[in-house]
């Protein structure tokens, strides 16, 4: 049965959530109503996600009641709760990546022709339709295995709207987005809202809530704070509601002044994916690499890491030129990398922290006779304690942090080695404007202690806020470059032209 725009569909009170040693939500509330985007904000660990999860049959351990078109239910499971109306975009991408596009999209209810097979045909044109869409601009039969994570983004956005739901839960979707991207999924959620959809959206990006949003509720420590309207809000008020303080200084920069050279990369190739690539990184410095999805940004810190093979070029670190071939070739010789996928590729999710921390370099927890457990114990204590991990123990799995701890963790893990270049590939995203200013700070903190500090974002303001140089990439190539002097004068527009390869600098 269909409603009409502005009309309650959802009603939840006295949400409680436990969860091993934490109290993850305590009694909040939540509604939603027809034709409305009803923004969901909170720093990490303040219980977004997890009500959410409780909503789409997800987490069913939970006490309080949810009233849904009216009627009181209990969410049991994920298929109960679709069947009711709910979907969810997950914020941990939930695909299998050996199938195809179009098999992930309609898993488990494919449909069948009149001998009771799938109906392959079917299946594609419909994938195809619903990617169409959202603009995906990728085919239907594409393997997952084989996709971006901004493109795997858009197949489970692609999945979600494919159940034709009254309620649509978006957990950070377009945090690994495009610009393009992000503006076609803003069309979507416009069609959606005139079809008397609701939208739950959950994102730390509050430019683009200010955009979008009509509604607000904000969550703090597993506690409801406040609901709002949107247009009666500022992103100030909004910080200040969601950390419990103020942020003044989202970009807080140190002065130092630079060293030498600890980085240089001559003419590094890879196939088609990057051309002639040279850049360095100075002790002392945070060196900024700005692009859009594909630009190569990505695939050269891979490169320089030793994560993938490149063809030609090579590789210098303190004025000495070395072989990389592999991560422990980049390890020896100074070079760390947290990944843009913490998830995969930073983190074991099963494991407890103290394992975490410890992969990079077990030295710092061996005693006399092997593992010394106490001693690891205090060693990553004493690191979590510094980039302030959010845990009741260190026993506790990494699966079980939000966002913005488990890249915490990563960092320790790093820390916890000795290196002269540290590479951060996108680290803040999907974290709350209060875990960012805490890994700026760290970032900072390297800076004065004379590291070389990579950052890849694709996030302008933050690379333009945090950088002291900026390397611009397009297709494969460095098209800008942008020295502290300039960066005073540097407008968005510039960079992004940079970006687009509408202009191309000249070689300095």
């Amino acid at each position: 049965m269909g409603g009409r725009k502005g009309e309650s569909i959802l009603e939840m009170k006295d949400i409680t959530v436990k969860f091993p040693g934490v109290l993850a939500l305590d009694g909040v509330k939540f509604d939603a109503r027809r034709g409305e985007v009803h923004v969901l904000l909170g720093e990490n660990g303040a219980g977004k996600s997890t009500i959410m999860k409780v909503l789409a049959g997800v987490n069913t351990d939970y006490k309080g009641t949810v009233k849904l078109k009216g009627e009181d239910i209990v969410c049991e499971s994920i298929n109960g709760q679709r069947e009711r109306g709910v979907s969810i975009i997950f914020q941990e991408m939930n695909l299998l990546k050996n199938l195809t596009i179009a098999e992930n999209i309609f898993l488990g209810r494919q449909p069948r022709n009149k001998s009771g097979g799938i109906d392959w045909k079917k299946m594609n044109r419909d994938a195809k339709v619903l990617l169409d869409s959202i603009d995906a601009g990728i085919s239907e039969k594409t393997l997952v295995n084989d996709l971006s994570v901004g493109q795997m983004q858009m197949v489970e956005i692609a999945k979600a709207l494919s159940f034709e739901s009254d309620i649509i839960i978006m957990d950070e979707p377009t945090s690994a987005l495009t610009e393009k991207e992000v503006d076609a999924l803003f069309r979507i959620i416009a069609d959606l809202k005139e079809k008397d959809k609701a939208i739950v959206y959950i994102s730390h990006r509050l430019e683009e809530i200010m955009k979008i949003g009509d509604r607000i509720t904000i969550f703090r420590d597993g506690k409801y704070v406040d609901t709002r309207n949107v247009k009666d809000i500022t992103i100030d008020i909004m910080v200040t509601l969601m950390v419990g303080r103020e942020i003044t200084n989202y970009y807080p920069k140190v002065d130092v002044v630079p060293g030498e050279k600890v980085l240089e990369v001559v003419d590094l190739c890879q196939g088609k994916l990057l051309k002639d690539v040279s850049f360095y990184a100075r002790a002392g410095e945070i060196t900024g690499f700005y692009g859009l999805m594909g630009a190569g940004r990505t695939e050269l810190m891979r490169a320089v890491f030793g994560a993938d093979k490149f063809d030609s070029g090579e590789i210098i670190v303190n004025g000495r030129s070395v072989r990389i071939r592999s991560c422990e070739d980049a390890k020896r010789n100074g070079i760390v990398l947290l990944a843009e996928d913490r998830k995969n590729q930073g983190l074991i999710l099963e494991f407890g922290l103290n394992d975490n921390i410890s992969l990079a370099n077990l030295d710092t927890a061996m005693g006399r006779f092997g593992l010394d457990r106490k001693r690891e114990n205090e060693n990553n204590q004493a690191l979590a304690s510094a980039v302030k991990v959010k845990t009741p123990s260190l026993e506790q799995k990494a699966k079980n942090l939000s966002g913005g701890n488990q890249q915490k963790v990563v960092i320790c893990k790093w820390l916890n080695t000795q290196f002269d270049v540290i590479i951060f590939d996108e680290p803040t995203r999907g974290i709350d404007v209060g875990a960012k200013a805490e890994i700026y700070k760290i970032m900072n903190k390297l800076k004065e202690e004379g590291k070389a500090v990579i950052v890849v974002s694709s996030e302008l303001t933050e690379c333009m806020g945090i950088s002291d140089r900026i390397y611009v990439m397009h297709e494969g190539e460095i098209t800008g470059r942008i020295e502290p002097d300039e960066l005073a004068m540097l407008t968005d527009d510039k960079v992004i032209k940079y970006a687009t390869g509408s202009i191309v600098m000249e070689e300095r």
